[in-house]
Formats: C-alpha cells, structure tokens, sequence
C-alpha cells in the first residue's frame, strides 16, 4: 500500500482522509506533533530526520501552510510533487503577478509593488483609485483592503506597518525572504469563480470550476457551488488560460487552483494562483464527480496518474460559511454537529470556534469571524439550499458581545479564500 506522510493535518483533512475507499488504498502517516515548533524551517528539519518520513512514498498538504511546508518537505526527501521555486511562482502574489504579465497578459490586471515603509505619507497612491492593496503573501484576506481615497490609504499604512510582520512570519522564516511588501491591484468586478486542476507531466486535466456567492459587503464568503453555472466557452477558456500559465512557471505534479472574476463582457481577469488544491471544494468534487480532490492529490504526490470519474448530471453541492459581524465576541457553546449528519450523513461540518475562545483569536477576513463551514449536497440548487437552511437551525452558536463591540464595518474587496 502507498505510505503517504500527511503535513500537520487539520480537522478537514481528518475528516476528509476518512474516506473508506481513500484509506484502502494509502497508508497515511500524519506528522507527529512532537515536531511542530514556532518555527516553520525547524519543523522542516525535524520532519525530515524522522525514519518515517524517508520511508515514505510522498508527502501531502492541503492549506497554505501544510502545503508550502509538503513542498520543501518532498525537495528534501526526493519525493514527487511541484518544486519550490514553482510553488512560489503561486505563493508569491507579486512573484504570480509578474509571471502572469508575462505568460497570459490578456487575464493580468494592472498591479503595482509597494513598500509601506518607503511610502510617504501624501505621496502619490502606486494606482489611480479606486484600488485594491493586499500583503504579497498571506491568507483568509488578512490586511486586505479597498483604497478609495487618501484617506483610507494612510489608515491602510497604519495598520500594515503595525501587522505585517506576523503576517509574514511564516514565509520569511520558511523562504528566508523579507516580504514586507504590499501589492496594489486594479480593483476588478464581475462573477468569481474558481477553476481547479492538476498538472501531470505538463499536462493540464481540469477538474471544474466552482461558483463563489459573496456577502452584500463584497468580501466575505457566503456559499460555494459545484458545479458552476458558468457557460462552458467560458469554463474552456479559464482552463486554457490555466494551463499555459502553470506550464509556462513550469507547475508539476499537483492539483493548484485559480480564481477568476468575469466581467459582463466576458473578459476573464485572475484574481490569484494557489498551488495547492481548494481543499474547501474536496467534498463537492467527491458528491458530484465520486472520488474526492484528496484522493487525486494523494495520488499526484505519490508519482500516480489519477483519473477523475465525469460529473453526475443529478447532483449539486456546497460548502456553506457560518460567520458572525460583530467586531468582537466571546464563544460561550457551539452546537453539536452530530445532529446535522444524523440528518445528512452525506454531511460534514467543520467547527471554526470552541467555548472560551474570543473570535477575534482566528486570521479572518476583515468584515465577519468564521464560525463553521457546512458541505452539503442535493439533486437540485433549490434542494441544496433548502438542507443548508435546516442544518443552519440546527448549528445554533452562543456569542457573547464583549463590552463596546460594534459590527465590523462592511467594505468591498476580491480574491480571498473562504
């Protein structure tokens, strides 16, 4: 049986690697966590002295960190899978920024590097507003924002210069980089969509394209559908436009995403390139295509060729995101999701928050606090959203507002993760 050593696996992976059919065909061996430390480059050490990680035949991740780390990880070891200089190519966002101009110009929106501590407070702004700035690595939009006015780029600074660092710490510890840099980006409108694919041997199998249902306040998450609504020209252009990509900064050997925003015209424009799988989306593949995105992967970093069974013409999934707007709270109770899967075994829910925690204790996005995310699935988009209305009555979370507490304020924003 296939060993594959599993990179600080979450309480998604768990319930994800589960799966019966996945399991009878890898032996999974998740990192001790004896190993982990503060430091990411000395956990690399640690995981590579193991005799169980050379015994093995590959090494998996799924979210940013576990992946970024199953990279090096696999370089050191001899294992298959994407190297880290085209990890980077995607991790990078001003690194991604300048290949995309390079390899696909036409779905490249105009972008500019900045240097909060070189900016000049009343200088000119790096782009007209309105624009978007963001960290040029990090996750779940943290500093984040929509620039409208001078005003709101000063505070903007403010706040980046305080924060960065512990932003960045992992990557600059992992890379050895500084990445104390920000990326302003044309502020870009339409549909969001993410494509999802793997490449093998330079070539491109697509997986499909999934539809984002954003909040009224434009940055966060409500729901993911799969498969899209999205007219098949267009789902055929994002898959050329991905695979000249991922072949040109010579992407190898696993599943990586890409999110897009169409506008009314069509024009297709890249949000961002994440080298790993969506793992959120891992359930949604399984319900509509019967094999899981896990399993695909484990197969890619084991040096397989993994076949994706077609699409169920009766089926239709999501993942569903709980969250909370309050500025700050304190989690008295969550629910028991076992209530939910008695009703859905097809289920899973994935706690976000436990009792005594504050919600401002996550790396969230700058509007709301995750609380839970719900994967459902139903013959219908009607039917789907009609179980997501009974498992929410049924995931009922006791917030308590801390003293002074407001709603967090609602702002427009692209390209985060759930």
């Amino acid at each position: 049986m296939t060993s594959i050593l599993v990179v600080q696996p979450g309480e998604r992976d768990e319930a994800n690697l589960a799966d019966e059919r996945l399991r009878s065909r890898f032996h999974l061996v998740p990192s001790d966590p004896s190993l982990d430390d503060p430091d990411p480059s000395v956990f690399l050490d640690r995981l590579a002295a193991q005799p169980s990680s050379r015994a093995a035949d590959g090494v998996f991740g799924s979210r940013d960190r576990s992946m970024h780390l199953a990279v090096r990880a696999a370089d050191r070891l001899g294992f298959p899978g994407p190297t880290p200089q085209a990890f980077m190519r995607c991790h990078d966002k001003l690194e991604a920024r300048r290949w995309q101009r390079r390899i696909v110009p036409e779905a490249t929106p105009r972008f500019a590097a900045l240097d909060p501590d070189a900016e000049v407070d009343g200088a000119d702004p790096p782009l007209p507003f309105p624009f978007f700035l963001k960290p040029t690595t990090g996750h779940l939009s943290q500093l984040a924002f929509r620039i409208g006015d001078r005003g709101q780029f000063a505070s903007a600074l403010g706040r980046v210069r305080s924060e960065i660092d512990e932003v960045m710490r992992f990557d600059r510890l992992l890379e050895g980089g500084d990445y104390r840099m920000m990326l302003a980006e044309e502020l870009l409108a339409g549909r969001q969509c993410t494509f999802e694919g793997f490449m093998k041997d330079g070539r491109l199998t697509a997986v499909g394209v999934t539809d984002s249902i954003m909040h009224a306040n434009g940055i966060s998450f409500v729901r993911f559908e799969y498969p899209s609504t999205v007219p098949r020209e267009l789902q055929a252009r994002m898959a050329g436009i991905s695979e000249r990509l991922m072949q040109g900064i010579e992407f190898d050997g696993s599943l990586f995403n890409v999110e897009f925003f169409i506008a009314a015209d069509g024009r297709l424009s890249i949000i961002e390139v994440n080298g790993r799988m969506a793992s959120q989306f891992g359930p949604l593949v399984k319900a509509v295509h019967g094999v899981s995105t896990y399993e695909v992967q484990l197969d890619l970093v084991s040096g397989g060729a993994p076949e994706l069974p077609p699409q169920r013409p009766d089926m239709v999934a999501g993942s569903f995101v709980l969250r909370s707007y309050a500025e700050d709270a304190i989690v008295e109770a969550v629910p028991d999701p076992r209530r939910v899967l008695d009703r859905f075994p097809h289920a899973l829910v994935e706690l976000l928050v436990r009792p005594g925690q504050r919600l401002s204790e996550n790396d969230d996005d700058i509007a709301s606090h995750r609380l839970a995310l719900v994967a459902l699935a139903a013959p219908t988009r009607e039917g789907l959203l009609a179980r997501f209305e009974e498992a929410k009555a049924m995931l009922v979370f006791d917030l308590r507002p801390l003293t002074g507490a407001t709603a967090r304020p609602a702002v427009d924003h692209h390209g985060a993760d759930a």
